[in-house]
């Protein structure tokens, strides 16, 4: 297991899965939801958000803080990936009542392609 997984599980208080199943997903998306929360402060600080993977990794894993979506959703992609799950990252639109036109896609989340189904995981959207 890599460092980076190491600290990941940790964090998560979740111990390492094995092969990659609808299941070990539905297991690591709520455990990173309790264990990580959405945080914004950087934005209206403002601070500077770097996406990087070592940034994300400082940030959310050993500073044992939060993030916004393109940051939750970028480590939980990262950790996907070194499980040996098939994920991309898309971007979506938040719609809220029924505005006049549609808003830009500005939110991250993932499609995860899993046992033959596709499955959209999304542990950044704040609540």
């Amino acid at each position: 297991m890599t460092s980076f997984l190491h600290a990941y599980f940790t964090r998560l208080h979740c111990q390492p899965l094995g092969v990659p199943t609808v299941e070990a997903l539905r297991t690591l998306h709520l455990a990173h939801n309790c264990a990580i929360p959405f945080e914004n402060l950087d934005v209206l600080l403002p601070r500077e958000i770097q996406l990087d993977e070592t940034a994300l990794e400082e940030k959310l894993l050993y500073a044992r803080r939060g993030g916004y979506c393109f940051e939750l959703n970028g480590l939980f992609e990262r950790a996907l990936r070194d499980i040996g799950f098939n994920v991309r990252s898309l971007l979506g639109r938040v719609i809220l009542s029924h505005p006049a036109s549609l808003p830009p896609r500005t939110h991250r989340l993932l499609l995860v392609d899993v046992e033959d189904e596709q499955w959209i995981a999304d542990v950044g959207f704040g609540g």
